[in-house]
């Protein structure tokens, strides 16, 4: 079978048990499902109306990410992380005369918690603050004290046709529009679609699920406004079992952890693992051919993504460190979807690429 790319929908645990908003997302506030993570970004800036019309946003960052602040004609700031994906210059920061302030954690891990004492003093400044916890979002480890705006993509996390949130008492009537038919019925039949191939290896399936997620993408990239959640990702977000998804993950990663954190060729961004983080995927930077190791892992069918490519915003704004993480890391999958087996194959692989 193989490992990685998109999730699917299981056919056989589409059932409705609870209708609660789940305790792993109730921590955040007052949650407001949307259809994608930048439908509720753009959510906010639909309704707030900042000191200055710019925003400071980490210069290591997915381009949808950029792109509502872009659409809506705001003036585009970067501020640096080391490798370890932590905020630098905290003074620099503190210094830019902006409207809004962007943080996030990555893979998992809170590696924005040093920016607590900043925040609290921009906020005090009138700066809108935001922090998107997409890569955060089944970890339990301290965030830092509240922004003003949490938000999330939730799709990233298992298989849904959409999903995404905002948390925050600051909007108080929202105007969410009514779901992306086309994109949710594409996204819906992709996911389904998937997992009739994970269950017959029919390969003939797989170039039109492909083909639909790519679609997908093309229309939330062209249409980022702030759309309502479907029904069936509802459901599926209601009844989560969120224990299982943090245990195996967890598991996988310590695993992962244990048998490449010495290998030649590549270096393990996280020395160790807390029981309070869950993490998104087991990140590594490749010192060399990160390229040829990727192709080699996808001839064995083992997909790993690269987050991210470099935005074209953010061109001209980047130091040696962040070019190095853009053109270094690889992100291993160890989700809920794998067992131990699955991740002995990964690590078997990658050390036989390195003994060449």
């Amino acid at each position: 079978m193989e490992i990685g790319s998109e999730f699917w929908i299981d056919d056989n645990t589409l059932v409705e048990h609870n209708s609660e908003m789940p305790s792993w997302l109730r921590r955040f506030g007052d949650v407001v499902l949307t259809s994608s993570g930048r439908g509720a970004l753009s959510l906010i800036l639909d309704h707030v109306k900042p000191r200055v019309k710019s925003v400071l946003l980490p210069s290591y960052i997915c381009q949808s990410v950029i792109l509502p602040f872009e659409k809506a004609g705001y003036e585009l700031n970067f501020y640096d992380v080391d490798k370890y994906l932590k905020p630098v210059d905290i003074e620099l920061i503190k210094n830019s005369n902006v409207g809004i302030f962007l943080h996030m954690g990555y893979f998992g891990f809170s590696t924005n918690e040093i920016l607590s004492d900043l925040i609290s003093s921009l906020k005090s400044e009138s700066v809108i603050t935001i922090e998107d916890v997409t890569h955060t979002l089944f970890s339990k480890q301290n965030r830092p004290i509240e922004s003003d705006f949490i938000i999330g993509s939730i799709r990233k996390w298992f298989g849904i046709p959409s999903g995404g949130f905002l948390a925050s008492d600051k909007i108080t009537k929202l105007e969410l529009i009514d779901a992306n038919v086309d994109f949710i019925n594409i996204r819906r039949s992709s996911l389904h679609q998937k997992f009739e191939y994970i269950n017959s290896g029919n390969k003939c399936i797989k170039s039109t699920y492909l083909s639909g997620f790519n679609r997908a993408e093309h229309i939330l990239d062209e249409d980022i406004r702030p759309y309502k959640i479907d029904h069936e990702s509802e459901v599926i977000i209601m009844n989560l079992d969120d224990k299982e998804l943090q245990s195996y993950r967890q598991r996988n990663y310590k695993f992962l952890l244990k048998h490449l954190r010495d290998v030649g060729g590549i270096e393990v961004l996280s020395s160790d693992i807390e029981n309070d983080v869950t993490p998104m995927f087991f990140p590594i930077y490749v010192k060399s051919n990160r390229d040829e190791l990727r192709s080699r892992l996808i001839e064995k069918e083992i997909y790993c993504p690269v987050h991210w490519p470099i935005p074209k915003q953010v061109n001209g704004h980047l130091d040696i460190t962040t070019k190095y993480i853009y053109n270094s890391i690889l992100s291993i999958p160890c989700d809920q979807r794998y067992q131990i087996e699955d991740m002995r194959r990964i690590i078997n692989e990658i050390v036989s690429f390195f003994e060449e």
